[in-house]
Formats: structure tokens, C-alpha cells, sequence
């Protein structure tokens, strides 16, 4: 399985071989373009080949499979949606209802997690990207203190 590996500020990336266990930091400015997610495989001088997904966010986002609902501004209709991912600066759901989305739309969502207390999650958020039914949601509000949803992420 790949690893993720998170760029930091300077576009650099720590690379630690899972075999060896030894790191190295790398400048990866000239290989990381304007895409947000790269595959790579990397060679470690022990001789260890791992594959590694480089990442441009800024937050971990964890795959999911959340059932909820989201509202739009203006609009009072509950519609139904499936968060597939979440981060600590926003998420991606797909929507089960045929909405015309527009960029900048602001919407709130509200959705349970699937933790041992199937803790409620209520957010507001902007509609940063469309692709279908799919819509990538920028939070209104980051919450430096959001414990559930950060306990959630890293677990």
C-alpha cells in the first residue's frame, strides 16, 4: 500500500523507506506541477522500491462513505448526499439529487461519522469544485479545536 506523503511549505517532501526505515528530504518543486496528487515509486539506497502518493493539500483527507444531507443557500429542500471524503479544511460528497451547482455556492451540510458514537457533524462550507455530482466543499470556518472531527481523522 502507498504511502502518503504530505509537501511542506518550501516544496519539499520527507521520504522514509518502510523497509530501512531511513528518511530523506527532497525538493520536489520541479515535479509537482498543478496537480495535487502524484504516484510515484522511490528507490531507497538499501535497495527498497515503496510507492508513495505525493500531496499538495494542506490537511490529511480520509476516504469515507457517510450518508447525509446538505442544503443550499436560498434553498430550504434537504437533499440528499454521501460524503466520500473529509478533511479538516473541507470534503467531497456526491449529490443523489440532480441540483444545478454553481462555483462559489454556499452550502450546509450535516452528516453523521461512522465513530462508536455515530458523532453529528454540522458544517458550512463553499462549493470550490463540480465534476457531475460530485462537489468538492471548502469549510466556512476552520476549527483549530474540532476534537470529534480531528480524533475522527486520525484514527
Amino acid at each position: 500500500m502507498a504511502q502518503s506523503i504530505f509537501i511542506h511549505n518550501e516544496n519539499k517532501a520527507v521520504f522514509t523507506c518502510p523497509q530501512c526505515t531511513k528518511s530523506k528530504t527532497v525538493d520536489v518543486s520541479k515535479i509537482i506541477f498543478k496537480t495535487s496528487k502524484l504516484n510515484l515509486k522511490v528507490k531507497c539506497p538499501c535497495g527498497h522500491i515503496f510507492p508513495v502518493i505525493l500531496e499538495r493539500r494542506k490537511f490529511y483527507r480520509k476516504e469515507t462513505n457517510l450518508r447525509g444531507f446538505f442544503v443550499l443557500e436560498n434553498d430550504s429542500r434537504e437533499l440528499p448526499m454521501t460524503v466520500t471524503n473529509i478533511s479538516r479544511s473541507g470534503l467531497q460528497f456526491k449529490s443523489a439529487a440532480n441540483v444545478n451547482f454553481k462555483l462559489d455556492d454556499r452550502v450546509v451540510m450535516e452528516f453523521r461519522l461512522d465513530d462508536k458514537a455515530k458523532s453529528l457533524i454540522k458544517k458550512k462550507g463553499i462549493i470550490k469544485r463540480i465534476e457531475g455530482m460530485t462537489i468538492g466543499v471548502e469549510f466556512s470556518f476552520i476549527d483549530e479545536y474540532d476534537k470529534v472531527l480531528g480524533f475522527y481523522l486520525f484514527r
